[in-house]
This record gives structure tokens, sequence and C-alpha cells, in this order.
């Protein structure tokens, strides 16, 4: 009753398309929306740098959902060398994209970090984290924060 498709059969047929690439890992996805967010910075318009921003703000703010991990309000199992990108992502695309949401996200999840964590490790991002976080709020906490990270940094330089 029914025939093997071929190629002059499926030639008609609606094409569908190719699902979207995940990327591996947060900080796959991390590395991009900054990327996105540097593009639109300099032209508003650049839709698909606006896509991968909703989507990468939507990814990891579903990784911060507390019933997947109701005592780690982080979005690995680990703090990394870069951790503080994460944050520094949700906030810079909250910040473009007029997303309250994803700017309380990214703040809360910085906040969280200096509550007592190891952070020694990403004193290189952490001083762009903050400067993100001064310029999404105002809060001269912040700045200060960055400022410290900046000059510890300048200390330990082969430390990390």
């Amino acid at each position: 009753m029914f025939r093997e498709a071929s190629a002059e059969t499926t030639a008609f047929l609606p094409r569908q398309a190719a699902p979207k690439p995940r990327p591996a890992a947060p900080r796959d996805l991390v590395k991009v929306m900054l990327a996105a967010a540097e593009k639109l910075q300099a032209n508003r318009d650049l839709k698909s740098a606006r896509a991968l921003l909703e989507r990468g703000g939507e990814e990891l703010a579903t990784l911060l959902d507390p019933d997947r991990r109701p005592d780690w309000a982080w979005f690995e199992i680990m703090f990394e060398e870069d951790a503080c990108r994460l944050p520094e992502a949700l906030m810079r695309a909250g910040r473009i994209l007029h997303r309250d949401d994803l700017v309380e996200r990214g703040l809360a999840t910085l906040e969280w970090m200096f509550s007592g964590r190891v952070l020694h490790k990403c004193l290189d991002t952490m001083a762009q984290a903050c400067d993100a976080a001064f310029a999404t709020t105002g809060d001269l906490k912040w700045l200060m924060i960055s400022r410290t990270a900046t000059l510890a940094r300048r200390e330990r330089p082969l430390e990390n």
C-alpha cells in the first residue's frame, strides 16, 4: 500500500528546519552571549544576536531553577576560573533586552558568589562581572569590588 520514499517522492515534502545546535556547557553559551551583547552594543538591529541573547538568557535562567538544586544557586556543580562570566552574561543580556528578570538573576548569582565562596580562581573575570553589575545598577559596591579584584590580580600575577 505504501511505497518507500525515493528522491522523486521526497522532493515534494516540506523541508524541516535542522535543530539548532546547543552549547555543550554553560561556559560555551556564555561566550556566545557575551559576543552577541558586544555586537548589539554596536548595532542594535542585529536580530540574530538578539535571538542568541534571548535564547541564552532563557537557558541560563533554567539552569538556576531552584527546583533543580535548592541548596546550590549556581549554573554548574563547581566553580571554574571564568565563573564570573555566567552572571555577567545574564546581566548584560538583561540590560540589552530590557529584561529585569535576567538582570535580577545575574545580580543574585553574583551576590551568591560573594557569600563565602572561593573566588581566588576567578579574579580575572570578577572585575568584568562587577563592572557589568555597576553599569546595570549604579551601586558603587560593584565598582569597589571590581577595582579590588583588579588590584588583587596585579599583586598575584602567577596565581590562578
